[in-house]
């Protein structure tokens, strides 16, 4: 024997093992990929085991299933078909002739194959697991849902073969999952995993079934778990990144995104593109325009993408930099790929860089009537500020009833610019629009002078006017709807007269005319004493005073109940 050929003889065997252990592993990637429902990548790598053995029944039965789970019954049929062409006898045929006559809705049939496949399986745990899931994605006639029931019974049928077999543990974990049965689905990952205490998949897909029970610290500890066993493992740091994100966990999120990014041995551009979005969310604008840089170098068509670089800009203040970079990104764009959040900067852009605030505002207001999630009518908050500062009274009281729509408890302080906004809107409606959110603002904060100032404005213009009153004195005695609002201000502003003397003087004056017509002598003088001591050059006062109890007419120079003060909010 040649030395050659004996040192052949001793590679052999290596080359044995290091093959099965490479089928193996595809095994258990496919398998994987159909627990993780990565139908595409199921397909790919069952497609591969088939195309390297013909006579590969476990491959074409599961790639068939991968198939069906995609809804691509013409390829399934061809594969369940190939599975019987690859040994016309045996446990693996039976299946694939039940799963043929399950595709031509011959559904008693098929379970009579099923029952054959289990008799012949024997110790065969393949063929008990490939029965059982037969049946997770086929649905019969009539029914709107896969017979997942049965399914269930025909794995546990083969846990009575072999309690500990890891493929049909996991299997009946995935069952469950789908049954939406959390507990159960729980109880067999966690066996799987006693059974094979080294492999990170069933502790994911328990932090997955823990995931869809909102148990968040679960979730993270068993994400956390299969990634302490395979630090690499991409399934279980981007599942961890993903739920912290939807979690709204910004930190974290960020670092496990960058966990992932930095040590998957999978990564996508995708997951590249969500720390990208993290970093910008967390004010890491350098690392996020950074990583844009470098996906657009490996992508160019990520373009839209630089709407984060524009983004950043605003808040770091460039905002001439930022315009013009989202500026091209809008030329440049396809509509599917805008967000709301990128009208939303633009007007912000706009508005910053002394642009049309018309179009700005439009930009504003396009940003929220695409936004389905409704999480951008906060802005109608900043389009009402805008068009105040316009002096677009009218609008800008419309604005401010949106923002506060989608308050779940609105402040004084919005009641107070939505009462602003629809008082200086000026018709009898808004009047009407301006007592009420007055009214909500005194019930809110009683103590503050501010509120019970404009609830006396807003119901004095339902007060006849000086000219009406002229025309008709016996208006006279419908005046006064402010008469209480002004009673509850000066109560409060009589604290600090100084600060106040503007309004109480109006207050005064208007409460002296009330109790004048009223002949209210107490009221008229107490208040024509403090209207006195605060103006004591006003010559109106003594003659009202003089005039009190005697028959004359209504005073032409009635107080008006104070004027509107600056309309700046």
């Amino acid at each position: 024997m040649t030395t050659f050929f004996r040192k052949s003889l001793l590679v052999l065997p290596f080359m044995l093992v290091q093959a099965a252990a490479l089928l193996a592993q595809s095994y258990a990637d496919g398998l994987a990929a159909v627990q993780l429902k990565e139908w595409d990548k199921a397909i790919g790598v069952f497609s591969a085991l088939a195309q390297a053995d013909a006579a590969d029944q476990n491959a074409r039965l599961s790639l068939g299933t991968a198939y069906m789970a995609k809804g691509q019954k013409e390829q399934a049929l061809s594969a369940f078909k190939a599975a019987f062409d690859a040994k016309p006898e045996g446990a693996l045929a039976h299946v694939a002739t039940g799963r043929i006559l399950l595709l031509d809705n011959k559904a008693a049939d098929a379970e009579k194959s099923f029952e054959k496949a289990t008799r012949t399986a024997r110790k065969d745990m393949n063929a008990w697991r490939h029965v059982g899931e037969s049946y997770w994605f086929y649905i019969a006639p009539g029914d709107n849902r896969p017979n997942l029931t049965r399914a269930e019974q025909y794995l546990k049928g083969g846990l009575d073969v072999n309690s500990k077999d890891f493929q049909t543990l996991m299997s009946l974990g995935f069952t469950y999952k789908e049954i939406g049965n959390g507990g159960a689905s729980a109880t067999y990952y966690e066996q799987a995993s006693l059974v094979e205490p080294k492999n990170p998949l069933p502790l994911l897909m328990l932090g997955r079934v823990y995931r869809i029970a909102k148990q968040f610290d679960r979730a993270i500890d068993y994400f956390d778990k299969a990634i302490a066993l395979n630090p690499r493992y991409t399934a279980a740091l981007r599942s961890k990144a993903e739920y912290l994100f939807i979690s709204r966990k910004w930190e974290r999120a960020t670092q496990a995104y960058k966990d992932l990014v930095n040590n998957g041995d999978a990564v996508t551009i995708e997951d590249e593109m969500q720390l990208a979005n993290c970093l910008f969310i967390t004010k890491d604008c350098k690392g996020c325009s950074d990583l844009v840089e470098k996906i657009l170098k490996k992508d160019g068509s990520k373009n839209y993408l630089r709407r984060l670089q524009a983004y950043c800009d605003y808040e770091n203040g460039e905002y001439q930099r930022g315009l013009d970079i989202l500026n091209s990104y809008f030329q440049n764009v396809t509509p599917d790929k805008i967000l709301p959040s990128d009208y939303e900067y633009l007007g912000k852009l706009q508005l910053k860089t002394k642009s049309d605030s018309t179009v700005a505002l439009q930009n504003l207001a396009k940003s929220i009537e695409v936004d389905s999630a409704r999480a951008r009518w906060a802005l109608y908050e900043e389009i009402s500020n805008i068009q105040y500062v316009r002096k677009d009274y009218c609008a800008s009281a419309a604005s401010m009833q949106m923002y506060l729509d989608s308050v779940p408890s609105p402040t004084a302080t919005n009641f107070y610019n939505l009462g602003l906004r629809n008082y200086f809107c000026g018709d009898s409606i808004s009047y009407v629009k301006a007592l009420a959110a007055f009214t909500r603002v005194t019930e809110i904060n009683a103590n503050a002078p501010i509120g019970w100032l404009w609830r006396a404005k807003s119901a004095a213009k339902f007060d006849p006017t000086p000219e009406q009153i002229e025309a008709n004195p016996d208006l006279a005695a419908e005046y006064g709807k402010a008469t209480e609002s002004w009673e509850n201000y000066t109560q409060r502003a009589e604290a600090d007269k100084e600060k106040n003397k503007k309004d109480l003087l109006a207050a005064y004056g208007y409460l002296s005319y009330v109790y004048f017509v009223k002949k209210d002598a107490e009221k008229f003088n107490a208040v024509t004493a403090k209207w006195t001591a605060l103006d004591p050059a006003n010559t109106t006062i003594k003659e009202m005073q003089d005039a009190f109890g005697k028959d004359v007419p209504a005073d032409p120079k009635m107080p008006n109940g104070g004027s509107d003060g600056n309309k700046k909010n």
